[in-house]
């Protein structure tokens, strides 16, 4: 039997999983890392990564298995970045993927670069790119000669396992990786005054860019030597885990956040500006949108209302599709579908003595969940005429039966809930895939296992696609007034 390793470096947890050549999950480990957080002040959000490195071997250690691990393959946030210097020694904390100290400097990227400008198509500008984050730091810290290289996340991960810098376009899609060749929008960073050699060399998803070093395995217990493959971002290897690899193919993770990706054979311009387009297996991409109609809303009713999610789950049962004309938006930071509308966030309308009631209230958030999602949908499907035939939803939310039959209902597509969510198996199939070769489609085949599929009940279809279309024209109006 032979083993492979996924490491998922998320917000709030690491995950490793092991993964044996059968493509059965043998073992899996989880150390919290959330406390690493730290605010120094409003918009700012960063950890220390000699603190997280540390958790990641202690995460490592845990593991049975680790002295047969023949490959490894290692996931993180997107736009989470740290600068090093030429001995690779961190000069400053990490600075986390939601960190928004960079609004002015994405305003001036904006404003200095035709090209920037022109990728905007691809890749909106917002301070949560890596470019800003790096004009901040140009303008604000002192240790800015002493840079040697920009490192994402796992790229850092991945230097403290082999020694060596190096990225895929995926990974570094928020650094403004070309889509189309193992480079960087170079001119963009000529704009601004940033070298582009701050940025790690780009390598292809899957191929082997190291090797475990003797240090690095005396700190890990992983063995001296074994691969360590090029990976992806935690929101990609998730959706691997979910088993949509092939154009048509849709993943909704839905946490905290609401993210949708379409995986599509070529990246199409989206004048609108609603999502962004990343590297994929295959020579593919994903087409992704990212909306907060995730969770944040749902528990904080749940909070306000004094019931548990169960509870108001099975009150929202008994409600009817289209709860008596209570329309809900649970986009509480701007909506991002039909149009960006940073100004029209979460809302009730139509609220009355029979719908003023837990279960109602709650469906509602549901149902408005559900229709972000397909407006989402809509957009890619529009912009870039693939037709998403398969949906997958993954993330804490999809463990709700009722939620992903609205889904079903309101997108009028089959719904397939994934197994196991963790993204640290995707990472664990790029490992496998990296070392042993042959079709990662086969590979997915053998792991990837759907816990429940949800039909469409095509008569509340008809009722959603007449909801869906007051949702839109209550939104359009709504931003002429707010």
């Amino acid at each position: 039997m032979r083993y492979f390793l996924g490491l998922d470096i998320g917000t709030k947890n690491i995950k490793a999983a092991v993964l044996n050549d059968v493509g059965n999950i043998e073992e899996e480990v989880s150390t919290p890392v959330y406390d690493l957080i730290n605010q120094p002040k409003a918009g700012f959000v960063e950890r220390d990564p000699l603190a997280l490195w540390k958790r990641v071997c202690d995460s490592l250690k845990k593991l049975k298995l680790k002295d047969k691990i023949e490959g490894v393959c290692v996931d993180a946030t997107s736009g989470t970045i740290v600068p090093v210097d030429e001995a690779g020694t961190p000069l400053h904390n990490l600075i986390m993927y939601n960190d928004s100290r960079a609004v002015t400097e994405a305003e001036e990227l904006r404003r200095s670069s035709s090209k920037a400008r022109e990728f905007e198509s691809f890749l909106p500008i917002t301070p949560q790119l890596v470019l800003p984050k790096i004009m901040w730091m140009k303008k604000h810290c002192e240790f800015y000669g002493r840079i040697y290289k920009i490192l994402h996340e796992s790229d850092y991960i991945v230097y403290k396992l082999t020694g060596l810098f190096a990225s895929s376009n995926n990974t570094a899609g928020k650094s403004h990786a070309l889509l189309d060749r193992l480079k960087y929008l170079e001119e963009a960073y000529e704009d601004v005054g940033v070298p582009v050699d701050f940025m790690p060399e780009l390598k292809p998803i899957g191929s082997i860019v190291g090797y475990v070093t003797e240090n690095a395995s005396v700190e890990t217990g992983l063995p001296s030597g074994i691969p360590v493959v090029n990976g992806v971002t935690d929101a990609s290897a998730g959706d691997i885990t979910s088993g949509a690899i092939k154009a048509g193919q849709a993943n909704a993770t839905i946490g905290t956040a609401l993210t949708v990706h379409v995986v599509v054979d070529k990246p199409v311009p989206d004048a609108f500006q609603r999502f962004y387009y990343k590297t994929y297996v295959n020579d593919l991409f994903l087409a992704g949108g990212f909306t907060n109609a995730g969770t944040t809303a749902l528990d904080t009713m749940s909070r306000l209302l004094g019931r548990d999610l169960i509870e108001l789950t099975d009150m929202a049962r008994r409600v009817p599709p289209g709860c008596e004309g209570l329309i809900a938006c649970t986009e509480w930071y701007g909506v991002r579908a039909p149009k960006t509308y940073p100004s029209v966030r979460g809302f009730f309308i139509g609220l009355s003595e029979i719908t003023a009631d837990p279960g109602v209230i709650f469906r509602s958030m549901l149902e408005g969940s559900a229709l972000a999602l397909k407006l989402m949908l809509d957009s890619v499907e529009n912009v870039t005429k693939i037709k998403v035939y398969d949906l997958r939803v993954s993330g804490g939310a999809s463990k709700n039966d009722l939620f992903m039959s609205i889904i079903a209902d309101v997108s009028g597509k089959d719904v397939y809930v994934v197994e196991e969510p963790n993204s640290a198996v995707g990472s664990a199939i790029l490992a496998m895939w990296g070392c042993m070769g042959g079709e990662i489609e086969k590979i997915v085949g053998k792991v990837v296992k759907i816990r429940g599929r949800f039909k469409p009940n095509m008569e509340n279809h008809v009722k959603y696609s007449s909801l869906l279309d007051k949702y839109v024209k209550l939104i359009e109006n709504l931003a002429k007034i707010v």
